[in-house]
């Protein structure tokens, strides 16, 4: 194991996934947009969001077996290089004013990534030392920021002056540039002792179910899940339906209340990085109430104040300071997880993990379109600051238990 930070290794996959994550982000920003142009049905477009989280429920299991079986660097650049020419294919013969292939296309990035990221996040206990682990985590929560920040500023221009075909033909560059890296990275890999048939991956996840248990984590996990499916789901159908539809903004504009969302992840991720060790897994409940606070600016947004702009940049605010606070919860999760995980598991673990947060998301986004299409608009985010408040309660109780003092 190295003994700094900077290794080669994790320097050189830091760099496949800015690389490898801008070209995500420009495409599911585009995409997305895409399919609300078409429609512009909020049920339409997050039934589609909803139906793009399915791979990420059902894969990253799978994902997390593979990484703990498989070279995780041959993982992500085989993947990388797919990925690359599902997007030139899609360029090249799916734009053809039906919903249907920017939605295949869309469930193809999503399960992509499901099986991706776990060879990622597990890799890093092995690339860099224990005490720098969580300066690692915000490195890496801080690219995916970025990504998220750039990703929409990018995507909104081009979007709006050239349409959705360059995208693809960027996008596609960004994988076929970030699997050429990760053929030369070297990440330490012990295979497992099994065979990998479908019994042996089922024991492999059970293992992981049972381990969460033993560590008392899993009414986390639930609190989690819990905030996926209001707040999670309130930021990615709500706020593109709000600035679009409900006061009638340009694509442009909205790029930039996505990209104040990466902002607020990048921003998080740095006072983690600057506090580190001061900051406390056990009192990270504080940071899931703030980010349950920001509901509360939108209701006044989208229902009382009259000028669009003004709405517009409460909209813009509420979403920056939401984030900050999750992304620092996030990786300080991310980093207890990891330290407490033994390695045979670390694949598994976070992918188990990984699941169920995220199995709550296709249902919350369903749920939202529905309350946007049928209700007024400020409904939608009294509810979430309302569904906030238990889930902020139980996850101080979670907390507070000895074997979470990190």
């Amino acid at each position: 194991m190295k003994t700094k930070l900077f290794s080669r290794d994790f320097s050189l996959m830091l760099l496949g996934q800015i690389v490898s994550l801008l070209g995500n982000a420009l495409l599911r920003f585009a995409l997305s947009l895409y399919v609300l142009d078409l429609t512009g049905s909020a049920a339409v477009f997050g039934g589609v969001l909803a139906a793009s989280m399915l791979p990420t429920i059902l894969l990253s299991p799978v994902g997390g077996v593979l990484a703990d079986r498989i070279p995780r660097q041959r993982i992500m650049y085989v993947l990388d290089f797919i990925t690359a020419a599902a997007v030139w294919n899609f360029a090249l013969f799916g734009r053809g004013g039906s919903i249907l292939p920017p939605t295949l296309l869309l469930l193809a990035l999503s399960a992509i990534q499901a099986c991706y990221q776990p060879s990622v996040l597990s890799s890093l206990p092995l690339l860099v030392p224990q005490e720098e682990l969580t300066r690692a985590n915000a490195l890496v929560t801080q690219v995916a920021a970025l990504s998220s920040l750039l990703g929409p500023i990018l995507g909104g221009a081009l979007y709006g002056l050239l349409g959705l075909g360059p995208i693809c033909l960027v996008g596609a560059g960004c994988f076929l540039c970030s699997a050429v890296m990760e053929c030369f990275l070297r990440i330490p890999f012990t295979p497992a002792p099994t065979k990998g048939s479908l019994s042996a991956a089922g024991a492999d996840l059970g293992e992981a179910a049972r381990f969460l248990s033993r560590s008392g984590l899993l009414p986390l996990l639930g609190v989690v899940a819990g905030m996926n499916l209001f707040l999670s789901s309130l930021y990615l159908v709500g706020l593109p339906f709000f600035v679009k539809v409900t006061l009638g903004l340009s694509t442009q504009l909205y790029s930039l209340v996505e990209a104040a969302m990466g902002l607020g992840t990048i921003l998080g991720a740095v006072l983690t990085g600057l506090l580190g060790n001061k900051l406390s897994f056990s009192r990270s409940w504080r940071f899931i109430l703030l980010a349950s606070l920001s509901p509360l600016a939108m209701v006044p947004a989208v229902g009382v104040l009259s000028s669009p702009m003004a709405s517009w940049l409460a909209l813009l605010l509420a979403a920056l300071l939401g984030m900050v606070c999750a992304g620092i919860f996030s990786i300080l999760a991310q980093t207890y997880l990891q330290t407490v995980t033994p390695a045979p598991l670390l694949g598994k673990v976070g992918s188990f993990v990984t699941a169920v947060a995220t199995c709550a998301m296709p249902l919350g986004q369903g749920l939202y379109g529905l309350l946007l299409d049928r209700f007024p608009p400020f409904l939608a985010p009294a509810l979430t600051f309302a569904a906030c408040l238990p889930l902020t309660w139980l996850a101080r109780r979670t907390l507070n238990r000895p074997n979470c003092n990190m």
